[in-house]
C-alpha cells in the first residue's frame, strides 16, 4: 500500500452533492459538488476536491483546520470584521478554526482542500 495519494483530475469518484443549509443561504441558489479523494484511518484528516455556482453563504469553521488551493473560478470571502479579499485559481489559504465568513461566490469555483477535525 503506498503511502502517497495522487488526485486523478481525469479520473474522480461519483461527487456528493449539497447546498447551503438555509440559515445560512444569504443569496443566489448556490450548489456544491464534493469529491472525497483520501480519509485518514481515524477520519480527523480528509481531503478532496469541492466546487460551488454562483450564489453567496455563510461559512463557520468550528473546530476544524482546512488548507484550501483555489483551482478555478473566482469568488470572494468576508470574513466578520475583516476586508474583502477576491480569491481565484492559483490562491492558497487555510481557514482557522473559528473562521466565520461569507463565501460569495462570482464564477463557479473549484478546490482543493485538505482538512483537519
Amino acid at each position: 500500500m503506498s503511502g502517497m495519494t495522487f488526485f486523478d483530475y481525469d479520473n474522480f469518484p461519483e461527487p456528493r452533492k449539497g447546498s447551503p443549509l438555509p440559515e445560512r443561504l444569504v443569496e443566489g441558489n448556490p450548489t456544491f459538488l464534493t469529491w472525497d479523494i483520501e480519509k485518514s484511518a481515524d477520519g480527523k484528516v480528509t481531503s478532496g476536491i469541492w466546487e460551488v455556482t454562483p450564489g453567496a453563504y455563510w461559512s463557520i469553521k468550528g473546530e476544524s483546520w482546512e488548507f484550501c488551493s483555489i483551482l478555478s473560478g473566482i469568488s470572494e470571502i468576508v470574513e466578520e470584521g475583516q476586508p474583502t479579499r477576491r480569491i481565484q485559481a492559483g490562491d492558497t489559504f487555510v481557514l482557522k478554526p473559528g473562521f466565520k465568513g461569507i463565501w460569495r461566490v462570482i464564477e463557479t469555483t473549484r478546490k482543493l482542500w485538505v482538512q483537519k477535525d
